[in-house]
């Protein structure tokens, strides 16, 4: 659903989620900001640290008439889904979770494979509260210093998933500081400011 804060998402590169799981999932914020007017002519990526493909997938046909025209999906081994089959145009790869090297690899491919296609790309990576468990705070701030300058180089807009509740105003001052906006709830409206 169009809102003022997913109109404001779309003119920024990179977004921080600034929320709860259960108040971005209520919302649909995610996938709204991924979301392309023309879903079924995009390509979506998805770093997932807490959603299963599959769940990935029944989010994108909740909110949308269609899935992406591809739709990567990389998750940690302990997501994968062996015996389950993936409608056709979504990709998975699984990493170990605590594998910068090998999700900056699996961006890379991604972004690689459509670099001579005109389509929009969006990316998400839910989340860094995750994230954050497995590796430490300056080196996910490298690697999201990389990340984001590949999204931003292949022409992508990207949005991560941060829940404060999790973490210290530090560490939330130092992650904002890698992006062009913040979204916060204030009450019930989302909160869209420049960093």
């Amino acid at each position: 659903m169009e809102t003022h804060a997913t109109r404001a998402l779309r003119e920024q590169s990179r977004v921080l989620l600034l929320a709860s799981p259960t108040e971005i999932e209520r919302s649909g914020l995610c996938f709204d900001t991924l979301s392309t007017a023309t879903p079924a002519q995009q390509h979506a990526l998805t770093i997932a640290y807490k959603r299963r493909p599959r769940d990935i997938v029944e989010g994108w046909r909740d909110h949308n008439d269609a899935l992406p025209a591809s739709l990567a999906i990389i998750c940690p081994e302990s997501q994968a889904t062996p015996d389950e089959t993936l409608p056709e145009g979504v990709h998975e790869t699984h990493v170990a979770a605590g594998d910068l090297t090998g999700v900056g690899i699996a961006v890379s491919r991604y972004l690689d494979r459509w670099a001579d296609d005109d389509a929009p790309i969006t990316a998400c990576l839910d989340s860094l509260t995750v994230l954050l468990q497995y590796t430490e705070t300056d080196r996910v701030f490298r690697f999201l210093h990389t990340l984001t300058g590949r999204f931003m180089a292949a022409g992508a807009s990207a949005h991560v998933h941060l829940d404060p509740r999790a973490h210290d105003d530090q560490t939330i001052a130092t992650l904002t500081t890698l992006f062009d906006a913040v979204v916060e709830r204030d009450g019930d409206e989302w909160l869209v400011r420049q960093s």
